[in-house]
């Protein structure tokens, strides 16, 4: 194997690396407030906040990423770039909706009726009680969703944009070197899956400390 050829083509490589990096960041961000906000309607008492959210995350999740993006690219014409990023948002959102509400459901109610008791109202009580308690309790599961939208960017390539698995496509035409550009690009997206779980270990552990 020849890793010079990825050398003498890493602009290609760090562009795209820098692309999927500001992909996965802002779309976990925006995948995660999106997800709380329907994970909370989800635990809603109110029948209409429930069933909002009922129909938002059963379309979310049965869309494939790919049609979201083709259908904002192509029919809304939109540029790539928030095309891309609106659709891995609303697609992972709908995932985090459902483990946001699990984590909201498995607090027991004994300690709502307990805040209530002290004169803690309803935002706060969800402020200051469930929604900590429910944290802790989702950052596994919520580190496999921000790895599965982190492995979903690869399917931007598709409307043209240049991240990591476009390069190792990019370098191949280019230089027919499919395994030496294969290796380093998988290199970089397991470093970058293993910082997810290390960074959200660690949150989970400096809440635990709490």
């Amino acid at each position: 194997m020849d890793f010079q050829i990825i050398w003498d083509n890493r602009e290609i490589v760090i562009d795209g690396l820098a692309l999927t990096l500001g992909l996965s960041v802002l779309g976990i961000a925006g995948s995660f407030l999106v997800g709380v906000l329907f994970g909370c309607l989800q635990t809603s008492p109110n029948y209409f906040a429930k069933k909002l959210s009922d129909l938002y995350i059963e379309i979310m999740r049965n869309i494939p990423i790919l049609v979201k993006i083709f259908f904002l690219y192509f029919v809304f014409g939109m540029d790539a770039y928030p095309a891309a990023l609106v659709s891995l948002i609303l697609h992972q959102s709908g995932f985090i909706a459902d483990v946001v509400a699990a984590g909201l459901r498995s607090i027991a109610r004994e300690q709502l009726e307990a805040a209530f008791a002290t004169g803690l109202h309803k935002i706060q009580t969800f402020g200051y009680v469930l929604l900590p308690q429910a944290v802790r309790i989702v950052i596994p599961p919520l580190s496999s969703q921000f790895i599965e939208l982190t492995k979903n960017t690869s399917v931007v390539m598709l409307i043209g944009m240049q991240d990591l698995t476009f390069a190792s496509q990019n370098i191949n035409i280019e230089t027919y070197r499919y395994l030496e550009a294969f290796i380093v690009v998988t290199a970089f997206y397991i470093l970058i899956m293993f910082s997810i779980v290390a960074l959200m270990n660690g949150l989970r552990r400096l809440m635990e400390q709490r």
